[in-house]
């Protein structure tokens, strides 16, 4: 009740200064979100922002729900193991301001994957007719355009101080989810696992709302986001469903100055269904049972501004709680960068 009672307090704050609705009441200039943020404010009308975006993964090790695990205790079940994977991610994205209270936005991304694979020492046998042994490196490397993403931010409450956030997205499934193996290989003219396609399969839905404080120096959000799988891709599987909460905190040093911190949860859905050409047992990440869990992580990031609407923002991000279902590698380190513009 009483949380109703204050957003309906700032709501009649926000509609008795919307007529004189400034860009500094849109957080779109001087913008301290941390790189890794994505959806945190709207545009005044007519307004463009774009920007490219980098986010960097590497797993180092493997982890059973909760627990470091060995190579030599993935061999028990599984022929091969993954010691490190990396991802590179680079987004492009477009916002645009339709009113001062509705703000559109596209995103495309373009996404790199390499994943390395170790047998035991000293085995040797044929995978999918190919010569393989423990003395081998074996590199699978995928690459290519992911999903396209049309977004909806709706501006619910938006004060001097205090603003209320609605999105509303839908993921298009333009990312394969046919990748396939080089002869030679370790899937040779064959599907790869999960984890190296490039997109969901799937038409999935994105809600999400974002709670923002913005003082004079200070800024302090609250975001819960989510994505919804809407049913089974043309392979036979869906992705599970996302959940991510977002806590952080900014400070404008200077003018041209910012820095944050940031506390991440994400919780994400098992897989349904399963890819009938995939061995479950070649490596853990072909077996659908070992996809999903929570993980919480925490980054430091530093904003610039320059040359009036211009912004160059970097996060870095560790680890500081991973329980996965069933056998997966664990986070090692994720970075984020970002160059935007406004005009």
């Amino acid at each position: 009740m009483l949380l109703f009672t204050a957003l309906i307090t700032l709501y009649t704050a926000s509609a008795q200064t919307d007529s004189a609705f400034t860009c500094a009441s849109c957080m779109c200039k001087k913008d301290a979100t941390p790189a890794g943020i994505m959806l945190s404010h709207t545009h005044s009308k007519g307004e463009w922002m774009f920007s490219y975006r980098f986010m960097n993964m590497n797993t180092r090790g493997m982890e059973q729900n909760g627990t470091s695990i060995s190579n030599d205790q993935i061999y028990n079940q599984y022929l091969f193991s993954s010691d490190r994977m990396s991802m590179n991610m680079h987004m492009l994205m477009a916002m645009y301001g339709v009113s001062n209270k509705l703000t559109l936005m596209a995103m495309t991304e373009y996404r790199q994957s390499s994943m390395n694979m170790v047998a035991p020492e000293g085995s040797t046998h044929i995978h999918n007719g190919v010569p393989m042994s423990g003395s081998m490196a074996h590199t699978m490397k995928t690459s290519g355009f992911g999903d396209l993403s049309i977004t909806a931010l709706y501006s619910i409450i938006n004060s001097s101080q205090h603003h209320v956030l609605f999105s509303g997205g839908i993921s298009i499934p333009t990312g394969s989810v046919q990748n396939k193996g080089d002869d030679g290989s370790m899937y040779p003219n064959a599907r790869y696992s999960y984890m190296m396609q490039q997109g969901s399969g799937t038409w999935d839905v994105k809600p999400g709302l974002t709670y923002t404080y913005k003082g004079d120096k200070l800024t302090a959000s609250t975001q819960l986001v989510s994505t919804i799988r809407t049913g089974y891709n043309q392979v036979g599987y869906k992705l599970g469903n996302e959940l991510g909460f977002n806590n952080w905190v900014a400070y404008q040093w200077l003018p041209w100055l910012s820095t944050s911190l940031r506390a991440e949860l994400l919780q994400t859905g098992k897989i349904k269904g399963n890819d009938p050409t995939l061995y479950a047992y070649t490596e853990p990440a072909a077996n659908a049972a070992n996809y999903g869990g929570t993980i919480a992580l925490v980054y430091a990031g530093v904003n610039t501004f320059f040359l009036g609407n211009n912004k160059i923002g970097i996060e870095a991000g560790l680890p500081v709680y991973q329980k996965s279902n069933g056998i997966q590698a664990s986070v090692y380190s994720n970075v984020n960068l970002v160059y935007s513009i406004v005009f």
